[in-house]
């Protein structure tokens, strides 16, 4: 209201006025154009934390199926799996949002990766990257827009765009930046080449390292969810970096209501099974730990050669990818969450476990680090097998200490909120206005 009383006093026309009033929104109030290719918890978060300031003045996503739209889809026979996917998609505080969406071409890559073959895969996730960065780029002429808030591989187009009209680029960067990740990228299969599936590593043709540099070149302010992504921007650019730590949704990512047996004791991962996610050197440990009483479940897409599927260690078990619900279920189950990954962003699936209960043993090159102590987990040096081999270890010879260390793990998991995180984002981007 200050504001209003201070316009009214200013001597001018009130076309005048009205033009002054329109500059100082435009140049003193941040708005944001804000993007996601798909749309996740991390992003549909930031979008919640630049509406809930006010400050969000569209966000741009493929699709966000409503619940009559999800309702429609599972009266179709062979979609009803892939609604589960696309319940997840929903997100319910930001149906009142700006939205600007692109359907149709969502619907037909939707259609593609059901067919699959040379129709799917990581093409479409990057044809996806594209139709954001041209519909940014076009929605950056809008007059309130004052910054535009995007992700590494889907920010190039729109941060020249702001570039160009004096605007303000924030870049989110969700993993470690890429040029750290080619070392070891070029390491690992090097050092595992007997581990990749046929044709090698499977988005190796789609990648774009130089627009990678080129939007850290461009970014205002870097946005990161831990520690190691953080690390990794420092060894090449200087630009400034905010973190804002991922959260976790407790009341749906919750122990079991009763304790579950601990013998045989229970390991378990969650994520793609992969040269990065340290698959090979997870199932090397394994073998060498020779552990008694206790089992290992890896749960998630296959992305090794198939051969390798076929002859896993004893007592490892493969499930493929899996339900929120059902994942929910095996970690409850378990007793110990196992993340051996040479390179993330935070992992997600490091809280979700937490959540449910379970010390975690996770690398360094994950938000491990920034969650664990010693009455929750360890966390080892990524690839030092013989560490890891300790790490297992210990878990087995010291089941006595598993119930209090769940209820730790528990406890920090109940203090990591999406509201922490959608703060720190604001708390970042409002230095910016």
């Amino acid at each position: 209201m200050r504001f209003k009383r201070w316009f009214s006093d200013i001597k001018l026309s009130p076309i005048g006025r009205i033009v002054s009033y329109v500059f100082f929104l435009k140049f003193f109030l941040m708005s944001i154009l804000f993007g996601h290719p798909s749309g996740n918890p991390n992003s549909y978060h930031a979008a919640l934390s630049h509406f809930e300031s006010g400050r969000l003045e569209a966000f741009c996503v493929p699709w966000m199926p409503t619940p009559k739209e999800l309702d429609i889809l599972r009266l179709v026979p062979r979609l009803r799996a892939e609604v589960g996917r696309l319940e997840r998609r929903y997100f319910e505080p930001l149906q009142d949002c700006p939205l600007i969406e692109g359907r149709v071409g969502e619907w037909l890559r939707m259609i593609r990766r059901m067919v699959g073959g040379r129709f799917g895969g990581e093409r479409l996730s990057y044809q996806a990257n594209d139709w954001l960065m041209r519909t940014m780029r076009r929605e950056l002429h809008r007059i309130n827009v004052t910054a535009v808030h995007a992700y590494e591989d889907c920010a190039l187009w729109s941060f020249e765009k702001a570039r160009a009209l004096g605007k303000i680029c924030i870049y989110d960067l969700p993993i470690g930046y890429y040029p750290a990740w080619e070392a070891t990228q070029a390491r690992l299969v090097r050092n595992s080449s007997d581990w990749l599936p046929p044709g090698g590593l499977p988005s190796s043709a789609f990648v774009r390292p130089q627009q990678k540099v080129r939007e850290m070149e461009l970014a205002d302010l870097v946005l990161v969810p831990s520690r190691f992504v953080e690390r990794t921007i420092a060894s090449f650019s200087d630009k400034p970096v905010a973190l804002a730590a991922y959260g976790v949704d407790s009341e749906f990512w919750h122990p079991a209501p009763q304790a579950s047996q601990e013998r045989p004791l229970r390991f378990i991962y969650a994520g793609q099974a992969s040269l990065r996610k340290g698959i090979p050197e997870l199932l090397q440990a394994w073998v060498k730990a020779d552990l008694k009483d206790a089992t290992l479940e890896l749960v998630g897409v296959w992305h090794l050669a198939p051969e390798r599927l076929s002859a896993l260690p004893l007592n490892v078990s493969y499930c493929g990818p899996c339900s929120a619900e059902e994942l929910r279920n095996r970690y409850q189950e378990a007793g110990v969450f196992v993340f051996p990954s040479f390179f993330e962003g935070f992992g997600l699936v490091i809280l979700e476990a937490m959540a449910c209960g379970l010390p975690v043993i996770a690398s360094d090159a994950t938000a491990g680090p920034d969650l664990l102590d010693e009455s929750t987990g360890r966390v080892f040096p990524a690839g030092d097998i013989e560490q890891l081999i300790d790490c297992l270890r210990f878990f087995s010879i010291h089941r006595d200490r598993l119930p209090a260390m769940k209820a730790n793990a528990r406890k920090k998991a109940e203090g990591c909120t999406w509201a922490n995180y959608r703060q720190k984002v604001s708390d970042a981007v409002g230095m910016l206005a």
